[in-house]
């Protein structure tokens, strides 16, 4: 059977509208694009602005109590108000009883990024409930 010009005219129409990406390519393409160069430019802000000078911010609060067979642990929250990173964190707390006479325990905290929290545990032997308990961040080095 011989193809008339015709014919042959429709075949390349055919192939040349499906060698085009269809539209929805296009538009996920442009979205993925956005994307990308969004998170280069915000990793790139980063890089160049850098942490704004405060050194890290550490506050130490008592968050519970609880019996244990040796005595007491003391629950510390490290809440990191900085955007600093704070490396090797000393926390202590100083328990004060009626009588006057002070037990302390300590700890170290290996890593309290910036605007988060991590938690430690100080072991007491006497109720910290029924004394004065005072915790603190005592210092950190930088990572």
């Amino acid at each position: 059977m011989a193809r008339t010009g015709h014919e042959g005219r429709s075949e390349k129409q055919g192939r040349k509208r499906s060698s085009q990406p269809p539209l929805l390519e296009w538009i996920s393409a442009g979205v993925g694009l956005l994307l990308t160069l969004a998170v280069l430019g915000a990793l790139t802000w980063e890089g160049l602005a850098g942490p704004n000078g405060a050194p890290p911010a550490v506050e130490a609060t008592i968050s519970r109590i609880t019996p244990v067979r040796v005595g007491y642990v003391v629950e510390i929250e490290l809440r990191n108000r900085s955007s600093a990173t704070a490396a090797a964190v000393e926390i202590e707390g100083e328990l004060t009883r009626s009588d006057g006479t002070t037990a302390t325990s300590t700890a170290t905290v290996d890593y309290v990024p910036g605007e988060s929290t991590r938690n430690a545990g100080l072991f007491f032997e006497d109720d910290p409930r029924r004394h004065r308990l005072k915790v603190r961040a005592l210092g950190f080095a930088e990572p």
